[in-house]
């Protein structure tokens, strides 16, 4: 129910920005306003401070509901899993590589270099996806829709023009689409835990986290079925333990556990 719940919010919040990146609904940028790393580089307190808040309440829900960048690795996960199934292994976590990324996208971000930190920040790279890339397609898709109603006899759609924003930025987004999707279908959440700045803050917040993936010491019989299922790489199932900093609360453990050992509570 959680996974089903979490995967239903992460659709509506993902189409309502993309309606907005797009142009064709301005009542969602509200959305854009409640993501992290913006809100905090603009001095929106209420909406840095909610996310923090929950954050630290149950963890990191932001990044596999609100986060566009997140959804898209899911995205990508999910196009595997029609190919070929996709079984993870708990990884230790690289404490140091996410702090050297973190502390660089805050110290880029002082001074002044806020276009080279935003290379590794996620609402960013998402955004260089949807204007370079969803953006031309949308218009595409669009003009075929007015060629095709003139033929019908109904002349109503105007063409909307296409364009290249510079090409030294679409081989950066270029490059971003196609590592970010190689590394999530390879490793899935990797980027979040390693690389992106938001992923580091939010870890942090969430590591003493009160409400908790949980493992049942009593309950598991060690089969490793969630340790396959967790995109995060963060269930010791050898050890009873769940890193909570890595864990992006995608809630596939909690349904490939069949005798109940893991909970989120």
């Amino acid at each position: 129910m959680l996974r089903a719940l979490r995967i239903l919010a992460a659709a509506a919040v993902f189409v309502g920005l993309n309606l907005f990146f797009l142009g064709f609904a301005e009542g969602t940028g509200g959305l854009a306003r409640i993501q992290f790393a913006p809100a905090c580089m603009a001095f929106n307190l209420v909406a840095a401070g909610a996310v923090a808040a929950v954050t630290m309440l149950a963890g990191r829900i932001y990044c596999s509901v609100v986060c566009p960048l997140g959804v898209f690795q899911d995205i990508v996960l999910w196009m595997r899993k029609l190919f070929a199934k996709a079984n993870f292994s708990y990884r230790p976590g690289r404490i140091v590589v996410r702090a050297a990324c973190a502390a660089a996208f805050v110290v880029l971000a002082l001074c002044g270099g806020a276009a080279l930190a935003g290379v590794i920040e996620p609402y960013s790279v998402y955004g260089r996806f949807a204007t370079h890339f969803f953006e031309p397609l949308a218009a595409v898709c669009a003009n075929a829709a007015a060629d095709l109603a003139a033929r019908w006899g109904h002349p109503c759609m105007l063409k909307t023009e296409i364009f290249v924003r510079g090409w030294a930025a679409l081989g950066v987004a270029g490059v971003s689409f196609v590592a970010l999707a190689v590394v999530a279908a390879w490793r899935g959440r990797l980027f979040c835990n390693t690389v992106c700045p938001v992923g580091a803050v939010l870890g942090l917040l969430s590591a003493k986290a009160p409400v908790r993936i949980r493992l049942d010491a009593a309950k598991c019989v060690k089969c490793g079925l969630c340790a396959k299922a967790c995109k995060a790489e963060c269930i010791d199932v050898a050890n009873g333990k769940v890193d909570q900093s890595r864990c992006v609360r995608c809630f596939n453990c909690l349904g490939a556990c069949k005798k109940g050992g893991m909970s989120w509570k």
